[in-house]
């Protein structure tokens, strides 16, 4: 080869893969010759189905665009893509067909065949990246929540990943949601007094106590935070609710707050036990809420190595899908 990726042959155009990390929040997209360092690296709007909108897959082609200009800017305007691999929030088995085809429809205006595009969930790209083999479980907290036992890279058994309607406890949609449910709660006398409202006052710029910084302008906090989510919370998004998950973990000693984060690390706890009774299997830890700063990850890191398993965090699948992009590039490609 004559240049990072590139078939044999003076000047030819370097052979490249484009792996994707797509979560209902936001995505990340690296490209990378074949064989060689990361070249481009995007971030951009998620793209769930369920969860992010129904433009949201228009919206990840774009960031594709984006990724694969700056790639090509690097070396110097060359570049053919020989593979795709893209770990897609919601595109299980319930919608996978469905995604897969609208993918391959739009990747068409990027002149991407529909043989190089490999289309999967973020699950297995996220296992992928941690690093453990084909054997293990992935327990995922993200904008969704799902925890997955893998054999051979083949999911043999699951639990939750229902969707932010049926499930997905513990993920940053229902942290966010039973935020927003407990400050409710306060304001309208139902439950206990609790921290959270003001930290979701400060965050919507509103004093949801005695309505007067600003004074209320419909004379009742309840309706002031009725309105400022109407307007702050895109409807058919309920993605947008993941912004009001860390609240809990920065006040876990609020009795309300703790309650919240019990209940996500003891449920965490309960499905690694459910999938894995022997403690047999390493855990992938992914998601931003099981990877990021708090309480939840720190805690259930402690009661992992109390309980003797050994686990990795993944903060990112972007590992695991560019090793599939790699390995979905075939001989006659090359």
């Amino acid at each position: 080869m004559t240049g990072p990726g590139g078939p044999a042959g003076a000047g030819a155009s370097p052979l490249l893969v484009i792996a994707g990390d797509i979560g209902g929040t936001s995505s990340r997209l690296v490209v990378a010759p074949l064989d060689g360092a990361v070249v481009a690296e995007v971030q951009g709007p998620g793209a769930n189905l369920r969860s992010s909108g129904a433009d949201a897959l228009d919206r990840l082609v774009d960031t594709m665009r984006a990724a694969l200009e700056q790639a090509r800017a690097v070396l110097e305007g060359r570049g053919d893509v020989a593979a795709v691999a893209l770990g897609i929030s919601g595109a299980g088995p319930a919608r996978a067909g469905e995604v897969r085809r609208a993918m391959v429809e739009r990747l068409a205006a990027l002149d991407i065949a529909e043989d190089r595009i490999l289309i999967t969930d973020d699950l297995l790209t996220a296992f992928l990246a941690g690093g453990v083999g084909d054997d293990g479980l992935l327990v995922l907290a993200g904008t969704g929540a799902v925890a997955v036992r893998f054999r051979d890279r083949e999911a043999v058994a699951r639990r939750d990943g229902m969707g932010w309607l049926l499930g997905d406890i513990g993920s940053a949609v229902w942290l966010g949601r039973r935020t927003l449910e407990a400050v409710a709660a306060d304001l309208d006398g139902r439950g206990p007094r609790t921290e959270l409202t003001q930290e979701v006052g400060e965050m919507l710029d509103l004093d949801l106590r005695e309505g007067l910084l600003p004074p209320s302008s419909t004379g009742d906090v309840r309706q002031d935070l009725i309105r400022a989510l109407d307007e702050q919370l895109p409807a058919g998004a309920p993605a947008a609710l993941g912004r009001f998950a860390p609240l809990p973990g920065r006040i876990p000693g609020d009795p309300v707050a703790r309650a919240i984060l019990d209940t996500a690390i003891g449920h965490a706890l309960d499905t690694v036990e459910a999938l894995d009774p022997g403690a047999e299997l390493p855990v992938v830890l992914a998601g931003s809420v099981l990877t990021g700063d708090g309480p939840i990850r720190d805690e259930l890191a402690e009661a992992l190595g109390s309980a003797g398993r050994s686990f990795r965090a993944a903060p990112t699948g972007l590992p695991g899908a560019l090793l599939l992009a790699r390995e979905h590039v075939g001989p006659a490609t090359v």
